[in-house]
């Protein structure tokens, strides 16, 4: 699970097929998968998921389902590529959460808060124009604190693979209806899977 085909070449996708992608084009997304893919297998769903970040910043989140796998895809802003699959006979149990919006808001506002602060007592004891640029630090560092919110706070779905090993795909609030169909999708194709093989 998590490994590409032995000898695939993995390559960050160009800025246009990522843009497509994002829109949930299918032909962007399923060469972005197509690369981890044995040849010959096609993908029978596949989503843009959301962006791990705020305001288009931060890392795109994908998830493909083929007759035999779940996939995800992450892709950071500098083009960090992370990738895992699992095999839908191997599917243990599933968990699908999305956090409370209250308590994102309220992490924000502490932050936002304890950023204001420290950019006063520092522009007080040096120069005003020092509280300036701590705010505007503080800003541009937000979609940072929202990552770390969301990894102290999953939101998504996790599928269980045999043996312990998760398939995680972040999910954008906006789009968790998306990841629904993506999910029950996943589950219908793993019973087809089990029939095949003659699983009980």
């Amino acid at each position: 699970m998590g490994e590409q085909a032995a000898g695939a070449q993995v390559s960050a996708p160009s800025q246009s097929l990522l843009e497509r992608a994002k829109t949930n084009d299918q032909e962007a997304l399923a060469t972005m998968f197509a690369q981890f893919l044995p040849a010959g297998e096609t993908i029978v769903n596949s989503q843009y998921l959301g962006v791990l970040g705020l305001w288009g910043i931060g890392t795109h989140s994908f998830a493909a389902v083929t007759q035999r796998r779940a996939a995800t895809l992450r892709i950071s802003l500098l083009g960090g590529i992370d990738y895992q699959e699992g095999a839908l006979e191997y599917v243990n149990s599933a968990h699908i959460h999305q956090p409370s919006k209250v308590s994102l808001y309220l992490g924000v506002a502490q932050y936002l808060v304890i950023a204001l602060i420290v950019s006063i007592v520092i522009g007080v004891s040096s120069h005003w124009a020092l509280t300036l640029l701590g705010i505007v630090v503080a800003l541009l560092a937000l979609p940072l604190y929202v990552r770390f919110y969301y990894r102290r706070h999953k939101s998504g779905v996790v599928l269980w693979i045999r043996e312990g090993a998760q398939v995680y795909s972040f999910i954008d609030r906006k789009r968790m209806l998306v990841a629904n169909e993506l999910y029950r999708d996943s589950m219908n194709l793993r019973e087809e899977r089990l029939r095949v093989l003659g699983h009980p």
